[in-house]
């Protein structure tokens, strides 16, 4: 048996733990060094999505037209005023147009009207109404300032009727005295139809995709064709300010299919 020198032993021992401690330091040299040169990529930009908007449903608007004219004459027939905001209800359609980036255009149909009404005695009444109706083509450009916000200027065009009427009635007539001799209810209907151009500006949120809510308002301009007296007669006279011209306010909600 041969017996190593100690000083060889030693060596030996000194040169495994060496070994050993250099094999243990070598994955976290590794580590060291992939982190200096890992380069963490920068996120692809945002492409942002183009507007979409399809859908219909339910619009209302209050509109502010110039009633002096109108309550000059409700007052001579003793029934009282009519007031500020005259309120159209009715129904609009929205559909993007593909071919140019977020062009909007719309179809719509509003009515409303106000009544007065005075029982003058027992069995006699007194009515005066005042309505509008329009009906119309709106051009509308999408600006997106934030995920399911949008702001929408608009332009609103087409045509509508306004009717102005006073009647006095008793309460109860028959079909006997419905007759050109007769001096029984009296009704005066005063009828025109008009052009409009409606500049508008919406706030549009859409709080799902299926679901969007209309605020906005505007001013409409109107250009009145001429007035007929019971749809038979030219009403001369009538005063240039009775007519469908007004600031607005609106609001609506639609379901479809809104981005």
């Amino acid at each position: 048996m041969v017996i190593q020198p100690e000083g060889s032993m030693w060596r030996a021992h000194f040169l495994l733990f060496a070994f050993f401690s250099a094999v243990a330091r070598l994955p976290a040299q590794q580590e060291d060094l992939d982190i200096d040169r890992l380069e963490i990529p920068a996120p692809p930009p945002e492409t942002p999505v183009p507007y979409f908007g399809l859908g219909g449903g339910f619009v209302g608007t209050f509109l502010f037209p110039k009633l002096d004219a109108l309550n000059t004459k409700s007052q001579q027939w003793d029934v009282g005023t009519f007031s500020q905001p005259l309120f159209m209800s009715g129904v609009e359609g929205v559909v993007t147009v593909g071919l140019i980036p977020n062009l909007r255009i719309s179809v719509f149909g509003l009515g409303g009207s106000k009544e007065l009404q005075k029982s003058l005695s027992a069995d006699t009444q007194r009515r005066a109404g005042f309505a509008l109706s329009a009906t119309g083509l709106s051009i509308a450009y999408a600006i997106v300032p934030a995920r399911s916000l949008t702001i929408v200027p608009t332009v609103s065009s087409g045509w509508g009727m306004l009717n102005v009427e006073f009647a006095q009635a008793p309460t109860h007539t028959r079909w006997e005295t419905v007759s050109p001799n007769s001096e029984g209810p009296l009704l005066h209907r005063l009828t025109a139809s008009y052009l409009f151009v409606h500049p508008q500006l919406y706030a549009e949120y859409a709080p799902l995709p299926f679901l969007m809510i209309r605020l906005g308002g505007g001013y409409q301009f109107s250009f009145l064709g001429q007035w007929e007296h019971n749809r038979i007669a030219v009403a001369e006279g009538v005063p240039a300010e009775l007519n469908a011209s007004g600031a607005s306010a609106q609001f609506a909600i639609f379901v479809g299919l809104f981005n």
